[in-house]
């Protein structure tokens, strides 16, 4: 019997799983099979990757991380004689062991210096599972109640690939169609703003003859007047209407994006970490910018919406609901 065999799964599925990885430690390819794996034993509500982010090999994890919907927990490794990493997991575990949300923590890593954190978690009665590689130290396999060899799962170039890559260009070919569908709406608009152009110039022509022919023509030349001024004030009106429309459209675009990226990202009550936030928003929405809404900055954009509270704790800019709920139908942009 191989050691990992050795142990017995969980008669029952977890309400609640914490995922700790080892950026350093693990092969992302297999991190989608992992969590796949993983998610079998019941429901993941916390994934978290660790590493010093600003170096290269961890560059590549991106679409890793956004595929994935992983948290980012960044640590710079000052020196290399003590692992920054192992230790932002051990406290970030026990941060989360005293919340007792969770009844199950899953350490993906194939480093055995998690052996004293697996027998910490065990005493407070929750059920840990470790990740590794067939190399795993055995003190750390032996100290779980569970242990998967992450090199009997597939990695996510190989049978995954074809069905991703299908899925992948079902999703491009969504945004090209959802793109020409607005080209050609503001294709649509163009051609009705020179048409009114086209209308006004005529009717300019048509002023200016009367006014070089006219010898006592006052009152027709007023009613034209009038005419051209009723024109360009309904020019107007529609301008200001589809105006308003794109403001509406993407100011509930914005409040959706927000709202997704703040769920799960509580650091204290009613407060989100703007920086984070501001992550999580970018790699959902690669094209975001806070430009296209009329603001110079995303705080600034964020500090627009009603209700919301900017401030500044431990030189870190956060942001709290003054009445604890976002209200798509009162966000502005400029």
């Amino acid at each position: 019997m191989t050691r990992q065999n050795a142990h017995k799964e969980p008669d029952t599925k977890f309400n609640s799983m914490a995922v700790l990885i080892d950026g350093e430690n693990v092969d992302k390819q297999k991190v989608e099979s992992i969590l796949a794996r993983l998610g079998q034993l019941g429901t993941i509500t916390t994934k978290r990757v660790y590493g010093d982010w600003s170096q290269d090999k961890l560059k590549l994890w991106s679409d890793v991380v956004s595929m994935c919907a992983l948290r980012t927990m960044h640590h710079f490794v000052h020196s290399t004689q003590k692992n920054t990493t192992d230790i932002a997991m051990v406290i970030d575990a026990m941060d989360l062991l005293h919340t007792g949300r969770y009844d199950a923590f899953a350490i993906v890593s194939s480093d055995g210096d998690f052996s004293n954190l697996a027998v910490r978690i065990r005493n407070e009665g929750k059920y840990v599972i470790g990740v590794g590689q067939r190399k795993t130290n055995y003190n750390f396999i032996s100290i779980c109640d569970l242990f998967i060899n992450q090199d009997r799962l597939a990695s996510s170039v190989d049978t995954a690939n074809p069905m991703r890559l299908k899925s992948m260009v079902e999703s491009l070919n969504s945004k090209i169609a959802e793109k020409d569908k607005s080209i050609k709406a503001q294709a649509v608009k163009m051609k009705e703003k020179n048409k009114a152009m086209t209308d006004l110039r005529k009717e300019l022509s048509t002023v200016k003859k009367e006014l070089r022919t006219a010898t006592g023509g006052t009152k027709k030349l007023e009613s034209q007047l009038a005419k051209l001024q009723k024109n360009n004030d309904a020019l107007k009106k529609k301008v200001e209407v589809a105006k308003a429309r794109l403001k509406s459209k993407a100011a509930a675009k914005f409040t959706d994006m927000l709202q997704k990226a703040i769920d799960g990202e509580e650091i204290a009550p009613n407060k989100y970490p703007l920086d984070v936030i501001g992550k999580k928003i970018r790699i959902e929405n690669p094209e975001f910018r806070p430009y296209d809404y009329g603001f110079p900055t995303l705080s600034k954009l964020i500090g627009s919406v009603p209700g919301v509270e900017i401030l500044t704790e431990q030189n870190r800019l956060v942001f709290s609901f003054v009445d604890e709920k976002l209200d798509q139908a009162t966000v502005e942009t400029a």
